[in-house]
C-alpha cells in the first residue's frame, strides 16, 4: 500500500487547503472522505484512515481553513475570515469535489465526526448529490442544555463568558489554552456560540440560511452515538436527523460494554486502542 500522500487543493473562493490521501485510489474502489470534529486537525484521524485504507478503501482527510495543516506557518487566526458555513459551503464542498475527481467517481461516502457530520447537510444541493452515504459519528444538534452533564456544566462559562469576552478582544477564540474546544477563528466561535445558545441550534438561530439546504439532503444517514459521550446525547442526534426530513436515517446508540470497552466518549472512537473492537464495526457501517 502506498504511503499517505499530502497535497493541497483550492476552494472556489481561493483558499488553499491541505489534505491527505490514504491508500491507492482507483476507479471502482470505495472512496471515503473523513470530516473532522470542531477544532480537530486531520492528523488526529490518521491511524483510523490508514487502517481503513488497508481494508481496501481510498480515504481522504483534510483540514478546513485556519485548522491544522490548512493554517500556514506563522499565520494568525485573526487573519482567518471564516464561519461554520464557510467551512461547509467552501472547504467541505471543495474536498468532496477533489475526492470525486481523484477517485474518478460521481459519488463518495462521507464519514463525519461531530461537526464533520454537519458539513454535508450545510453545504449545498450540488455537493450533497455527490454523497452516496453519510456515516455520522457522534454528530448532533448543539443546543447546550441538551448536552451530557460534563459539557453542560462547562457550557455557560464558554458560551456566555469566555467566548463573548475573549473572542472580540483577541480576534480569535483561545480555546486551547482554556481547555475548551480548541483555537478557533472569531467568525466560527461567534456563530457556533450563537447556534449553541438557541434551543433549535443553527436552524433556529439562522433559519433563512440553514433550512433551505437541510431540506435538500437526500443521501442515507447511518448515525452512531455513544452512551458515554460527554457532550452529544441521543436527544442531540435525533434533533439533527429530524431536521433533514428527506434523508433516510438509522440511529445506532452504542454502549462501550457492547464493544468490550470501558469507555469511548466523544473523541475516543478514533483512538488506536479501538482498532480491534470498534473500528471493524465502523467499517461494516461504511459498507
Amino acid at each position: 500500500m502506498p504511503e499517505p500522500q499530502k497535497f493541497t487543493f483550492q476552494t472556489t473562493d481561493g483558499a488553499v487547503l491541505t489534505g491527505t490521501f490514504f491508500g491507492d485510489l482507483r476507479p471502482g474502489q470505495p472512496a471515503v472522505l473523513l470530516g473532522s470534529a470542531l477544532g480537530i486537525a486531520q492528523n488526529f484521524y490518521a491511524p483510523f484512515a490508514n487502517w481503513l485504507a488497508q481494508r481496501g478503501c481510498g480515504v481522504m482527510t483534510f483540514d478546513v481553513r485556519g485548522i491544522g495543516a490548512s493554517r500556514s506557518r506563522g499565520q494568525s487566526l485573526r487573519a482567518v475570515k471564516a464561519d461554520l458555513l464557510t467551512w461547509a459551503q467552501q472547504d467541505f464542498a471543495a474536498a468532496v469535489q477533489t475526492l470525486c475527481v481523484r477517485a474518478q467517481s460521481p459519488q463518495i461516502t462521507v464519514l463525519g465526526h461531530s461537526l464533520g457530520a454537519h458539513h454535508p447537510a450545510m453545504s449545498d444541493a450540488a455537493t450533497q448529490a455527490k454523497i452516496r452515504k453519510l456515516l455520522s459519528i457522534a454528530g448532533g444538534a448543539g443546543y447546550w442544555r441538551d448536552w451530557a452533564a460534563p459539557s453542560r456544566k462547562l457550557a455557560p462559562l464558554m458560551l456566555h463568558v469566555a467566548g463573548p469576552l475573549l473572542t472580540p478582544m483577541l480576534g480569535y477564540f483561545p480555546g486551547k489554552r482554556l481547555g475548551m474546544v480548541g483555537d478557533l477563528p472569531a467568525g466560527v466561535m461567534q456563530q457556533w456560540s450563537r447556534w449553541c445558545r438557541h434551543p433549535q441550534f443553527a436552524w433556529g438561530a439562522q433559519p433563512e440560511l440553514l433550512l433551505p439546504v437541510l431540506a435538500t439532503v437526500r443521501y442515507p444517514i447511518h448515525a452512531i452515538g455513544f452512551t458515554d459521550d460527554e457532550a452529544i446525547t441521543e436527544i442531540c442526534i435525533r434533533k439533527l436527523l429530524e431536521v433533514q426530513p428527506h434523508a433516510p436515517a438509522t440511529l445506532d446508540m452504542v454502549t462501550p460494554q457492547s464493544m468490550g470497552l470501558q469507555r469511548i466518549g466523544h473523541l475516543g472512537a478514533f483512538r488506536r486502542d479501538m482498532q480491534l473492537q470498534l473500528w471493524p464495526h465502523l467499517a461494516r457501517c461504511l459498507e
